[in-house]
């Protein structure tokens, strides 16, 4: 085991001076799955950043993302999907691109509860946060029950700019 240390203080002491991750073998098994989630929300992260630099928002959609998986869809205030996270595909069959330019009701059928989405109206008319769990439907048509927690965002200046909504199956 002192072996490896020694390797891995050495490869660290080589790594300091470059951009690129380089973890120690005896943390591989800790934190080379975060390494790798980390990863593969690398670009929603970066649009993400770009999307939400004028917001006044407080909540941590790092947190939602990354730690509870969640999908994020975001809208105008017009409510037109304007973005969704890569991972909207594994939660609905949908690709983002299938998506963008669409209203949330997209996801509604058959079964989707009209007080559930009264409730949901309610909230954004007011601009209130709100947090519910509704039967929504995949692109094959599918049923899922979803958790939605959304949230309208301001800008800086106190202007509505965007919905963000944190989804996922309940």
């Amino acid at each position: 085991m002192n072996e490896l240390y020694e390797y891995d203080s050495v490869v660290a002491k080589h790594h300091e001076e470059t951009s690129s991750r380089v973890l120690p073998l005896v943390s591989w098994e800790f934190y080379g799955e975060h390494l790798s989630v980390l990863e593969s929300f690398k670009e929603d992260l970066n649009t993400l950043k770009k999307i939400t630099k004028n917001w006044n928002f407080t909540r941590d959609y790092y947190q939602e993302f990354i730690q509870e998986q969640s999908v994020i869809v975001i809208t105008n205030p017009n409510l037109k999907i304007v973005y969704a996270s890569q991972n909207i595909e594994k939660l609905s069959g949908y690709l983002p691109n299938e998506i963008i330019g669409n209203s949330p009701k997209i996801f509604q059928g058959e079964d989707t509860c009209t007080k559930t989405s009264a409730k949901i109206r309610t909230a954004i008319d007011s601009e209130t946060p709100f947090e519910v769990s509704i039967v929504n439907y995949k692109k094959d048509k599918t049923p899922y029950l979803c958790q939605i927690k959304g949230f309208p965002v301001w800008d800086k200046h106190g202007k509505l700019v965007n919905y963000i909504a944190f989804e996922k199956v309940a």
